[in-house]
């Protein structure tokens, strides 16, 4: 992140990106380059939540109290109307020399007046990740001493993907791990890929056993591993829908023999879906199957979910953040899910 402040430090900066981690380290960069820590008392603010464009104006036109800079954070500049942005707009113009304001995106729409006028004035950066990301987790685990052999390297990107939280948050567990010595592609497996697959199967048979305690602490595993919320989702509509195919089967005499082609599993898992089945009513499987598509339209951004309709609403999953709406999404559909068993 340090070619953000490489020729300087800029008077606006508007961040976006899909990777938390990489705006928390532009974040880092542009403070560090525009704030020293010991004028950070008086000189350093935060807009949380929305904010007019006045106000965010009025702290940034503040003189610093004893430092060349002040530096105004705004922890979602998406959340402002266009009439509230005017102010704001304006002062792209021309802003304060002696203050840094840096604004960060949840959602980019760069048809909207301020993030086009934003990007006109070279403000507007977006984030995104190396197209090659093993570099890149080599280099965090040279940042972090930790050594990586190669196998061990592209094994790390095969189990988790292209999120760089997740992959930068590996690294560390992987060092720990492994206390000094070169990680190998078996601890790897053993840590990393092991753990998702563990946590993803804990979760299903706790629902399955409609047991509420197991199936939060699986969710509560999944999202600190930082597995994708919407996968997650796509993972249990899969699980209720095998076990509405159960009761499907079982109506219609269906042959033993041809159940397990028919829910896409192995023999041996049969009989484990058939106890779970038991469990839930046909009727309570196709209401769990209508809150998992709520929740994945929540996830998504769907502004249009409101109270009337869903447990969540834009305005709620705004204010909590991202990484904390997804958390709350997932722990109130499974512990919904869970309360409709017979």
């Amino acid at each position: 992140m340090e070619q953000l402040v490489e020729h300087g430090v800029s008077p606006v900066y508007v961040l976006y990106s899909e990777h938390p981690i990489l705006v928390e380290r532009a974040v880092a960069a542009i403070r560090d380059a525009a704030l020293p820590a010991a004028a950070r008392a008086f000189n350093y603010d935060v807009v949380e939540g929305k904010a007019s464009g006045t106000r965010i104006v009025a702290l940034a036109q503040t003189l610093p109290m004893m430092a060349q800079r002040r530096m105004v954070l705004v922890r979602d500049l998406a959340l402002i109307t266009a009439d509230e942005a005017e102010p704001l707009i304006e002062y792209f113009a021309k802003p304060s020399p002696s203050t840094v304001l840096v604004a960060l995106a949840s959602k980019l729409d760069k048809r909207l007046k301020v993030f086009a006028t934003a990007h006109k004035k070279g403000f507007l950066h977006v984030l995104e990740a190396p197209r090659q990301l093993a570099p890149w987790v080599r280099d965090e685990a040279k940042a972090r001493g930790v050594q990586l052999e190669g196998a061990a390297v592209s094994r790390l990107v095969d189990a988790v993907g292209d999120d760089l939280s997740r992959l930068a948050l590996a690294v560390e567990q992987l060092g720990l791990y492994a206390r000094g010595r070169a990680v190998t592609s078996d601890d790897v497996d053993e840590l990393v890929a092991d753990t998702r697959e563990r946590s993803v199967f804990e979760l299903t048979d706790a629902i399955g056993a409609a047991d509420r305690t197991r199936a939060l602490t699986a969710v509560a595993a999944l999202c600190d591993q930082r597995e994708s919320a919407v996968g997650v989702v796509v993972m249990l509509a899969r699980h209720v829908r095998q076990l509405a195919l159960v009761h499907v089967l079982q109506a219609d005499g269906a042959p033993r023999g041809e159940w397990a082609q028919k829910l896409g599993v192995p023999p041996f898992v049969v009989d484990k879906l058939i106890a779970q089945a038991k469990r839930y009513a046909p009727a309570a499987l196709a209401r769990a199957t209508q809150r998992l598509a709520l929740a994945d339209r929540a996830l998504k951004g769907d502004i249009t979910l409101d109270a009337r309709t869903s447990p969540w609403t834009g305005p709620q999953l705004k204010a909590l953040g991202r990484e904390l709406g997804e958390r709350v999404i997932l722990e109130q559909a499974v512990a919904g899910i869970v309360g409709m068993a017979g």
